[in-house]
């Protein structure tokens, strides 16, 4: 009896947080279908090698209406940086809308507010989990003032404070992959943050280093696993509690 009580909580917990990254700060109830050339993402969090990336992936959703409009967004949450793990914006685009040839595929501007970056995790570092996420765009959306440098150095980004910056509510569709850097192709360099005291605008403080992420492994998850640990742990503590 403890052990299927064990297994259903857990269960409930792995549903959670299936289509989003592990720690991401947004779980969503629906999937968003994410495809790269033929193949369409499944299950959440497949490793797909990294040159099938190279091109921006064809997105689709069942719950999207004609007369709306979103804002997509792609995230590494597991760039290493100075000893943690960051996130890193690899596409932000508004006004996202449907196909008008498709009732389900998602037609995204040319020129997004941040253009798509191929996923080049380190080499040699674990793989990483990429987020892709829409959330309902509101009227007189706008990319918040806070957020203009991180547009152009695309590291340090917080989305969680964007989110709440720009009024964003909360998220339609999520899924996320995982890609691991084993080509030996040279890792993108970023110019090193702007120095900022905001603590609220999602902008992370700039903090001292190279410019170029290390190829190093601290965690693996961008905090994902030790949450999800610890979720565990409370999970079995709570079993435990009514188990005696």
């Amino acid at each position: 009896m403890f052990a299927q009580a064990l297994l259903g909580l857990l269960a409930v917990v792995e549903l959670v947080r299936a289509d989003t990254g592990p720690g991401f700060p947004f779980q969503v109830a629906q999937s968003l279908n994410v495809s790269f050339g033929s193949n369409n993402v499944s299950p959440a969090g497949e490793l797909i090698p990294r040159p099938e990336t190279a091109d921006p992936p064809s997105i689709s959703t069942p719950i999207f209406t004609s007369a709306g409009r979103a804002v997509l967004f792609m995230v590494d949450s597991d760039v290493p940086r100075n000893g943690t793990r960051v996130q890193l914006l690899h596409w932000l685009a508004s006004n996202v809308t449907l196909s008008p040839t498709d009732n389900r595929t998602l037609s995204v501007p040319g020129t997004p507010e941040a253009a798509y970056r191929q996923p080049s995790p380190p080499v040699g570092d674990t793989s990483h989990a990429y987020t892709f996420i829409l959330f309902p765009q509101p009227e007189g959306f706008s990319i918040p003032s806070q957020f203009q440098d991180v547009l152009e150095s695309r590291v340090f980004f917080n989305i969680s404070g964007f989110v709440q910056a720009a009024g964003l509510g909360d998220a339609l569709a999520g899924n996320y992959i995982r890609v691991q850097n084993l080509t030996g192709s040279a890792t993108t360099t970023f110019p090193p943050p702007r120095a900022t005291n905001a603590t609220t605008s999602g902008a992370v403080p700039s903090a001292t280093g190279p410019a170029q992420f290390p190829g190093e492994a601290v965690g693996g998850f961008g905090g994902g696993r030790a949450f999800w640990v610890g979720v565990g742990a409370a999970v079995v503590a709570g079993v435990a509690a009514v188990a005696l």
